[in-house]
């Protein structure tokens, strides 16, 4: 089981009270400090590597003894890139996530979200990830559709990604 970090008592308070300077994290992947994008590659990649949620569910930046809760549009994480390996039933999806890392796509968490988004869940299906326009249609490039749905092979499993209404 995964061990997430707790939100110091008085910052949560200042957090709560609006009284911190606001870290914020859009729905595109970008980055704000009080409305101002980050610009400096080297503090984005710092927060996209630091980005997890606390106990409460508060998304926050984490690094050894530091916790600082942090405003989320949309998902904590993004998918950067992905492509498959492996053939059939022995296929898999290995994807490339905003901090630079590289898992293997549980393939039961995909989903699309509002405007036809795709989505997983990542980390041990802790956390939600965004897949940017690139790596999405790697996977959509599989799209297909029946009389009900739109789904995607992968591994020789049809995976539903929305019912037509």
């Amino acid at each position: 089981m995964a061990e997430f970090p707790e939100i110091p008592d008085e910052i949560k308070k200042l957090f709560e009270e609006h009284a911190l300077d606001e870290i914020r994290l859009d729905a595109e992947g970008n980055w704000f400090h009080n409305g101002e994008p980050f610009t400096n590659q080297r503090i984005i990649h710092f927060f996209n590597s630091s980005v997890t949620i606390a106990s409460d569910g508060t998304y926050v930046l984490h690094y050894a003894n530091f916790t600082y809760p942090i405003v989320v549009e949309d998902a904590p994480i993004f998918v950067t890139g992905s492509r498959f390996e492996g053939f059939a039933d022995f296929e898999h999806v290995i994807l490339t996530l905003s901090s630079g890392e590289e898992e293997e796509l549980s393939i039961a968490t995909l989903h699309i979200r509002k405007a036809a988004e795709l989505y997983c869940y990542v980390r041990n299906n802790t956390m939600l990830a965004r897949f940017k326009r690139s790596a999405a249609f790697t996977i959509l490039e599989r799209l297909e559709e029946s009389d009900d749905i739109f789904y995607v092979t992968i591994s020789g499993n049809k995976i539903v990604l929305e019912e037509k209404k």
